[in-house]
């Protein structure tokens, strides 16, 4: 048998193909990649397309039920599997044993005849075991899936080939470890053959070394595979039809390695559904004019006289195989112990896999699970307390109204089983979830670690439930990054498919009044405004704003932060979203927050393998500092925050000196970059002034209005405000304090400064009118990372007064549009404010520097800037 370690069969060394000697000539004609080859416009790539003309298909659905067939066609699934495919190429299936596949040969054989197919193969791994079970049927011939290396590599390979007799498939395995011989081999005996899901790397070895050399040594590639995602179908397709003969050329050179083939640089495409469970079997095919005989529609694939049709995959289809697989395996390794539960869990798993209600059994099938149990002898087994417990409790909540009401809703209007099998999935999760997580929240509020911790443990049997969609999501998901390193290696271009053209942005609060969700709402309508496709996604359970795209998901939950009661954070549906995050097509998730949301957001793109970008607007340890006093908390924030933003690429900060601290902490300096920030100047303008502006709020004229905007919470060093006002105002001076906003802190506020005027929240041209009508904006904050409301200010021509502590004091150049004070220091803000307090023409002078430092801010502008700094 040849090895992986014989020397490498270099040009000479292969024998000449048929017509070689004319390819130079042909070469003259031809043009290399080309810009014009690979579109460039992310709003020119169509994302509903299917490769291979594969929509409108006849005699086969979506979902592989029709059994027509065309007399004009003949049709056969190239690539499928049966139990005989006995090692998985999956590391999940291999680390429990499980098999790669549970299909009865023949069984696939009666599947694909029903479902349209002309004929029949299995493609087992390195076996015909499966093929030798049908040979005797009709329409059948035998095939196999070959596992094979280039020399001296690891990569591992699957070529896929057709009508061999068991002699051929001896002298298979006899070259399959080096496949410049494999390919000889196939060639010389004329076996038609293909690459199989040429862009999924089997074992993680794939590089474009390997992708160059398969191009000069095969005519046949696999177009469409029904099991993995279908943008590798597309690249592939995209990838193959792009070459020229001068970039053959390039590779022969490159490789010392002749092409085997006339017209390397045109390739032919095959179809087949690389079923593991039956399910999906005949989901993607190859189509060849009518056939008369197994031999005729093989001479047809090895002529190119054929073309791929049918669908990828899909993370739902991939799952719903793992859960017929798992159940499966417990069948055939547990049923003894089971005992009558098998028949249960058998039947309730048969509804289950349908998306129907699994607890729901006609009088004829409880009398007969009982029968069973009896003549066993072992009906005290299903007696159990345990058996019967979770039978009380699947049961009975299926058997509540609401939820019943719910299921139906979302059941009725879907046919794929695998998509009712995951809303079910999902549904029981979900609630089971939060309730287990409101039992921490309650015990964490409470101080209780022990028992919180123990509350989060119980939700790990949840897990279960859902580990096949997460497997499912992350084995379908395609490394982008990686898929574009091969393209630019191959074509020196990006495709449209892999640019970064949709971008999904993650955030808990959104309809809130802060700077966090004022920035996310102006940054997407600037988006929306320039044609960028950018959605918002939220899991609110009230949402009144509609001028944004906006992706909102009903919380399964919303519950209350500690210390900060007025703020709520909501439990999101996380498998929804990732599902509709998947199908949606994004490119990039952009997260503003690290809360519920933020991290569905996070676990999204590390299942989907998509590019994340973070953006750490809020101070969060040193809240948590100021509002708890408890050191511990603010250090176990500050390591959930390390873990959470060291997962992101690049992390946007609002200031340098945010962005000095987390490279303090260890950050890569290259990761961290300053946010651009946009502003409203025609709505915030010196021209909103109006004098009387404050007399609505029961102001007295001949004043020096001093203005804060903000939330009222303690973190905003408010006492040093309430402590300085009271000086001024025992210093006899004219002024009035007048406080726009809300918070946890304002009844305190409000009782511990009677002469203040407290607005409220104000919004839109009222609020620019109370910024213009101000003469000075006071913020003593040392928490925030940035200050929407500085720039605010200074837009409306009000010199501001700020602390010597975060992002603020970026904005400010002191003594010329403002002041900046020591932090904490109730005399150097006291005697900042008395000194514009009593200087009209100083205040008036800064107003003017201030409105022109910001002048040149736009949304627009900042929008264009975010977008190309994390393009690829």
């Amino acid at each position: 048998m040849a090895t992986r370690n014989q020397p490498c069969v270099e040009r000479d060394a292969l024998p000449a193909f048929k017509g070689q000697s004319a390819l130079a000539d042909k070469h003259s004609s031809a043009r290399p990649f080309s810009s014009g080859h690979l579109a460039t416009d992310c709003r020119s790539y169509r994302r509903d397309e299917r490769v291979a003309d594969s929509d409108n298909l006849p005699g086969l659905d979506r979902r592989t039920k029709t059994k027509t067939r065309s007399l004009d066609m003949s049709k056969c699934d190239l690539h499928i599997h049966s139990r005989y495919s006995a090692r998985s190429e999956e590391w999940l299936f291999r680390r429990f044993d499980f098999p790669d596949s549970y299909s009865a040969p023949k069984e696939l054989h009666r599947q694909l005849l029903e479902r349209g197919m002309d004929y029949v193969t299995i493609t087992d791994h390195d076996t015909i075991a499966g093929c030798l079970q049908i040979i005797d049927l009709p329409h059948s011939f035998i095939s196999e899936q070959v596992t094979t290396y280039f020399p001296h590599d690891p990569c591992k390979l699957h070529i896929l080939v057709w009508g061999i007799s068991q002699e051929q498939h001896g002298e298979i395995e006899g070259v399959r470890d080096n496949i410049l011989e494999l390919q000889h081999y196939l060639q010389t005996a004329q076996i038609a053959h293909a690459v199989a899901h040429p862009l999924y790397s089997v074992n993680g070895q794939l590089d474009a070394s390997h992708l160059e050399r398969l191009i000069l040594l095969f005519k046949h590639f696999e177009g469409i595979n029904g099991l993995r995602d279908a943008l590798l179908s597309d690249l592939a397709q995209t990838l193959f039809k792009q070459l020229t003969p001068d970039k053959i050329d390039v590779f022969a050179n490159r490789h010392n390695l002749a092409p085997t083939h006339a017209e390397p640089w045109k390739k032919i495409f095959v179809g087949g559904s690389d079923d593991h469970g039956g399910q999906f079997a005949a989901s993607a095919y190859t189509e060849t004019p009518a056939a008369e005989s197994v031999t005729k529609f093989l001479e047809y694939i090895r002529n190119g006289n054929c073309s791929a049709r049918g669908y990828g995959g899909t993370p739902l289809a991939l799952s719903h195989g793992f859960y017929n697989t798992v159940v499966r395996f417990i069948e055939d390794h547990f049923q003894e112990k089971l005992g009558p539960g098998a028949a249960l869990l058998e039947k309730m798993f048969s509804r289950f896999m349908e998306g129907r209600d699994p607890t729901e059994f006609t009088l004829a099938e409880k009398a007969s699970l009982a029968g069973q149990a009896v003549l066993s002898g072992k009906i005290f087994e299903l007696l159990k307390p345990a058996n019967v417990s979770l039978w009380k409790e699947l049961s009975g909540y299926f058997a509540r109204p609401e939820v019943k009401a719910k299921l139906a809703e979302q059941l009725d209007a879907v046919s794929e089983p695998e998509r009712r099998t995951f809303l079910m999935a999902n549904m029981v999760a979900e609630r089971l979830a939060f309730r287990f997580f409101q039992k921490f929240v309650q015990q964490i509020s409470s101080g209780n670690m022990v028992e919180s911790m123990q509350a989060v443990s119980a939700i790990a049997p949840i897990l279960v439930i859902l580990t096949p969609y997460i497997y499912g999501f992350h084995s379908q998901a395609p490394s982008r990054k990686w898929l574009r390193g091969i393209f630019k290696e191959l074509t020196g271009e990006t495709p449209v498919a892999l640019q970064n053209c949709k971008r999904a942005w993650f955030t808990d609060t959104l309809d809130d009044v802060n700077g966090v969700a004022t920035t996310i709402r102006k940054m997407t309508a600037a988006g929306a405004a320039a044609g960028r496709e950018i959605v918002v996604v939220v899991s609110r359970g009230e949402l009144n704003i509609n001028n944004i795209p906006i992706k909102n998901f009903k919380p399964i939950g919303e519950f209350e932060l500690p210390e900060y009661e007025l703020q709520k954070l909501s439990f999101p549906p996380i498998l929804r979203i990732l599902d509709y995050i998947q199908r949606e097509k994004f490119t990039e998730i952009i997260i503003s927050t690290p809360g519920p949301v933020g991290l569905t957001g996070l676990l999204a793109a590390k299942m989907l393998n998509l590019q994340t970008s973070g953006i750490y607007h809020t101070d969060f340890p040193q809240y948590i500092r100021i509002l708890t006093e408890d050191s511990f908390l603010e250090s176990v924030a500050w390591r959930y925050m390390h873990w959470f933003y060291g997962q992101l690429d690049p992390v946007f900060v609002n200031s340098d000196e945010y962005r000095q601290s987390w490279v303090k902490r260890g950050f890569d300096p290259a990761k961290l970059k300053i946010f651009p920030r946009g502003l409203d100047t025609e709505l915030f303008t010196p021209a909103r002034r109006e004098p009387a502006f404050w007399e609505k709020f029961g102001a007295s004229n001949g004043q020096v209005r001093l203005l804060y905007v903000g939330r009222i919470s303690r973190e905003k060093d408010l006492d040093v405000l309430a402590d300085a006002y009271r000086r001024l105002r025992a210093e006899d001076l004219p002024v009035q304090l007048f406080v726009v906003g809300h918070g946890p802190y304002a009844e305190a506020f409000a009782e511990s400064l009677p002469e203040a005027f407290f607005t409220g929240y104000l919004t839109g041209k009222e609020l620019a009118t109370a910024y213009a009508s101000a003469d000075i904006f006071v913020f003593p904050s040392t928490t925030d990372t940035f200050g929407n409301v500085i720039i605010e200010a200074q837009a409306s021509g009000v010199p501001v007064v700020v602390s010597d502590s975060g992002g603020p004091k970026e904005l400010v150049e002191d003594k010329a549009n403002g002041l900046i004070t020591r932090s904490h220091d109730v005399n150097d803000f006291t005697s900042a404010i008395r000194t514009l307090v009593t200087d009209p023409a100083l205040r008036e002078r800064m107003g003017n520097r201030a409105r022109k430092s910001v002048i040149d801010r736009s949304w627009p502008s900042a929008f264009r800037k975010f977008w190309t700094m994390t393009d690829v």
